[in-house]
């Protein structure tokens, strides 16, 4: 648990404690936003303590985004829905399965819908990991919240999602080069070390190492 960038605070809920798996909390004017909701008690009781440090309880989540329908980005989602009581919201494409897993009702977002929360956050559809995969781009924050688009090696360096976690590895290797399409400075992703600076140059020698 780290504010890894202003009011943005990563939950590390590997068993490892090694950046193997995290999810997000944004501490917006408009209320807390936690992006995936991750696997298992020790998840739900990491994200309850990190609310508790921030002065905060389940019910201040106002919010709650999924970046895709994995299980360990949702299988905590019906406990999480019911303690905060907050709507969840996914990629259009990737809700129904969402819903179909958890059993929670769930918004379908269109690729660059916006979000009011955190001065904007909009939604960038990049399939291929699961057919509704996404990225949440915080726009007045300079964050792209990649959560499975992207992954980290052991040095720290950007690859993409490894084949046998892909629905269509080609494509989740292609479609990466959307990210390129936006401003930021830093990477959030789930499965490796964030990046908090120059984040799009990486996604850029990514992309071109790739072709």
């Amino acid at each position: 648990m780290v504010e890894v960038l202003e009011g943005i605070r990563s939950i590390d809920f590997s068993e490892e404690q090694d950046h193997g798996m995290e999810l997000w909390l944004l501490d917006c004017p408009e209320g807390t936003v936690l992006v995936d909701t991750g696997m298992g008690d020790a998840a739900l009781e990491k994200i309850e303590a990190e609310l508790a440090s921030m002065g905060k309880r389940w019910r201040d989540v106002r919010l709650v985004l999924i970046t895709h329908r994995h299980g360990d980005h949702i299988r905590n989602l019906a406990r999480v829905a019911e303690l905060t009581g907050a709507p969840v919201k996914a990629q259009a494409e990737e809700a129904p399965a969402i819903r179909e897993q958890t059993g929670v009702e769930v918004e379908g977002l269109d690729h660059g819908a916006r979000l009011p929360h955190c001065g904007g956050i909009e939604v960038v559809h990049v399939p291929g990991h699961s057919a509704g995969n996404c990225c949440y781009h915080l726009l007045r924050r300079g964050v792209m919240i990649a959560g499975d688009t992207v992954f980290g090696d052991e040095e720290g360096n950007l690859i993409p999602p490894p084949e046998r976690y892909c629905l269509d590895v080609r494509q989740a290797t292609e479609e990466i080069k959307r990210l390129l399409d936006y401003e930021f400075d830093a990477i959030l992703y789930t499965h490796g070390r964030d990046v908090t600076r120059n984040a799009r140059d990486r996604v850029r020698e990514l992309v071109e190492r790739t072709r």
